[in-house]
């Protein structure tokens, strides 16, 4: 493949993609060098949905390569290497629903209500299920998996095919994720993740009772001599101060929220 062709493309709005340079993107989703993965691939993906670059045809055959190759879980109990595709599948899967739900794309209503539930259900799953929490590496540039994903959830959120089961299951999701963690985020995650709550409460898919059941359903210990916890507890408080402040900037902070977030998580450590 010609990456010079491919850098000039990306930087003209008027460039279409030719089937082989599409499934060149696709087969380079995860790769391990970020100057291709992170400049060439995933910008060119964006600048090609974004700009209406793809036909209809070859984002029909995105759609279908990620969920014949199961790529969302693509070697799911490896890291490193095989997180990249895990992670910037996540962000092609935000670049389809994003389009998919814009009445002024051309790829409005590529996915069907089912298919798009479907993937709905496939990311909180695997943010359930990830266990590589590398925000930023040194080898491979930014990894950023949690991020990646919530910010495919937090598009999602807002559609009118994410129904309130999907918001008990994105919660549930959230806190095995939370309870498993391995280290304390350094690398923006939460906030990121932040914003998934904070479009839920937007479209009125999170309302501050089960908000605040499920806070009070965590029982990390501040005080604990076990560091792991001590990172756990932290990383939740960061996570709804960052969804305080949040709400709050836009007069959507609930009383009860309010009282929760300062009392248990600001006055108290």
């Amino acid at each position: 493949m010609d990456l010079e062709i491919l850098k000039r493309k990306l930087s003209n709005s008027q460039s279409q993609y030719s089937n082989e340079e599409v499934n060149w993107f696709f087969e380079n989703i995860g790769n391990s060098k970020s100057e291709i993965r992170d400049d060439l691939v995933c910008n060119s993906l964006g600048a090609g949905f974004f700009e209406g670059k793809f036909t209809k045809k070859q984002v029909v055959f995105l759609i279908n390569e990620i969920e014949e190759r199961n790529l969302l879980f693509y070697c799911i109990k490896e890291s490193g290497e095989a997180t990249l595709t895990r992670s910037f599948t996540c962000l092609l899967w935000d670049l389809i629903i994003r389009t998919n739900n814009d009445k002024h794309s051309r790829y409005y209503q590529v996915l069907n209500k089912n298919e798009e539930q479907q993937v709905f259900k496939n990311l909180i799953n695997y943010l359930a299920n990830e266990h590589d929490f590398t925000g930023f590496s040194k080898k491979y540039g930014w990894v950023h998996a949690i991020a990646h994903c919530s910010d495919a959830l937090a598009d999602s959120v807002i559609c009118d095919d994410f129904d309130h089961k999907m918001v008990n299951a994105f919660l549930l999701a959230v806190k095995e994720m939370l309870n498993k963690v391995d280290r304390r985020f350094i690398d923006g995650e939460e906030y990121r993740l932040a914003d998934v709550f904070v479009n839920g409460f937007k479209a009125n898919k999170i309302n501050s009772d089960n908000f605040v059941n499920w806070i009070k359903s965590f029982a990390f210990d501040p005080y604990s001599y076990e560091l792991l916890e001590y990172y756990r507890f932290n990383n939740l408080k960061s996570l709804l101060q960052d969804i305080y402040v949040k709400l709050n900037s836009i007069s959507l902070l609930d009383l009860n929220v309010k009282e929760i977030v300062e009392k248990k998580f600001n006055s108290e450590y």
